[in-house]
């Protein structure tokens, strides 16, 4: 039976961030001008947007409007928060995303010590030691996303792949207006996540008394509807896990983090 809930990061550059939530801060969400740039933070935070740790840029890419990726052109890590720059050539709506490929880790024991290796059910076939008990292998990914539209909007970067847990962009973000109903859809490997528990949290929540974060539930068909009641910039999180046995694991997770901007009414 599936389970889904609200998760922390599941894989992460290292054990520094594990407990903490991974996004990507760009400098502007919506340009009109040509041949621009754009700057984008990275970090890992218990706060919405206060950096904490600083995390690896190996893994951030930008997918362009003809749904082309590629790496940044140039970027930094810091102790606090890394930042990477990019020239936006075209027109158009641009995917920013940090993270990578799922990663499958194996767990066993051994003489009743609890060891891991990275590597998937058919690799760790050949590398578990002998006497090894308690086997089981699991699929993770967690991803850092956020938006950027130049000039006029277009739908190719952000079109859903249709593998792993993936944000459907029902209402385009270059849409998003303070007190206008925003609409998503989760997806797991192209297919409605139900009952996936997602909270959204405001920038600025470090001046307020009280942190105004809220939590939704997608419905039947992987769904949810936010309406915003202030302009500014804010952070969905969203995790997902199933027991689904595969040929490569016997248990999937993923997360994901999205990044907005809500414009002024």
């Amino acid at each position: 039976m599936k389970k889904l809930l609200l998760a922390a990061l599941l894989a992460v550059s290292s054990q520094a961030v594990f407990a903490h939530t991974l996004w990507v801060m760009p400098s502007h969400f919506v340009l009109s001008g040509d041949d621009t740039w754009i700057s984008v933070d990275i970090s890992a935070a218990n706060m919405t947007f206060v950096p904490d740790k600083g995390v690896s840029p190996d893994n951030l890419s930008i997918v362009f409007p003809d749904g082309s990726r590629h790496k940044f052109a140039q970027s930094y890590q810091g102790k606090r928060k890394s930042q990477a720059d990019h020239q936006l050539v075209a027109e158009g709506t641009y995917l920013i995303e940090n993270g990578g490929a799922p990663r499958y880790f194996t767990m066993f024991e051994v003489n009743g010590e609890r060891k891991r290796i990275m590597a998937d059910k058919q690799a760790a076939a050949s590398q578990l030691p002998a006497g090894a008990t308690k086997v089981t292998t699991s699929r993770g990914q967690s991803k850092a996303l956020a938006v950027v539209t130049v000039k006029a909007p277009n739908r190719t970067a952000i079109t859903p792949s249709g593998e792993g847990f993936e944000v459907n962009f029902v209402t385009h973000p270059a849409d998003y207006v303070a007190e206008d109903e925003i609409q998503w859809q989760l997806l797991i490997d192209g297919k409605p996540a139900a009952g996936v528990k997602v909270e959204l949290s405001r920038e600025a929540e470090l001046y307020r008394n009280n942190a105004g974060r809220v939590t939704v539930e997608t419905d039947a068909e992987g769904k949810l509807q936010f309406t915003p009641e202030h302009a500014g910039r804010y952070l969905l999180e969203a995790g997902y896990q199933a027991n689904t046995k595969t040929e490569l694991a016997d248990a999937e997770r993923a997360s994901l983090t999205l990044t907005f901007e809500v414009g002024l009414p």
